[in-house]
C-alpha cells in the first residue's frame, strides 16, 4: 500500500474537523431531543455526522478524495502532481472507499442517535 496523498498537517486538520462535526452532531441531537422535535426532524443530524465521518475517514486513510480525483498530492511544501500512474490509480482506488464508508457510518450513527433520542425521557418542562 502506498502512502496517502495528504501530509501530516492535512491529516491533523481533517481529524480536527471530523471531531468538531461529530461533537456538533451530538449537541444538535441533544437540542432536538430536549425540545421534543419530531423524529423525522432529528434525521437532519445525518449531515454533520456524514461530514464528520468523511473527514475522519480521510484523516485515517490519509487520502483526500478531491486530490485523488485531480491526481495531486498535497504536502507541507505545497501541491504536487503525481507522475507515477500506478500510484495515482492506487490512490483513486483507495479514495472511492472514503465516501462509501462515511455514508454507511453516518447512517448507522444517525439511526442509533435517533433511536436513543426517542427512548430518552429528556424534555424541557413546560412552564
Amino acid at each position: 500500500m502506498t502512502d496517502g496523498n495528504i501530509g501530516a498537517d492535512g491529516a491533523r486538520f481533517r481529524l480536527f474537523l471530523g471531531v468538531l462535526f461529530l461533537v456538533f452532531a451530538l449537541g444538535l441531537m441533544a437540542l432536538l431531543t430536549v425540545t421534543d422535535a419530531p423524529l423525522t426532524l432529528r434525521l437532519v443530524v445525518f449531515v454533520p455526522l456524514w461530514v464528520g465521518t468523511f473527514t475522519l475517514a480521510e484523516s485515517r486513510t490519509r487520502v483526500c478524495v478531491l486530490n485523488a480525483a485531480r491526481g495531486v498530492c498535497s504536502t507541507e511544501s505545497g501541491v504536487q502532481r503525481i507522475e507515477d500512474d500506478e500510484r495515482r490509480m492506487e490512490l483513486v482506488r483507495r479514495a472511492w472507499r472514503v465516501p462509501l464508508h462515511s455514508v454507511l457510518y453516518a447512517v448507522v450513527l444517525t439511526v442509533f442517535l435517533v433511536a436513543v433520542s426517542a427512548w430518552l425521557p429528556w424534555r424541557i418542562p413546560a412552564g
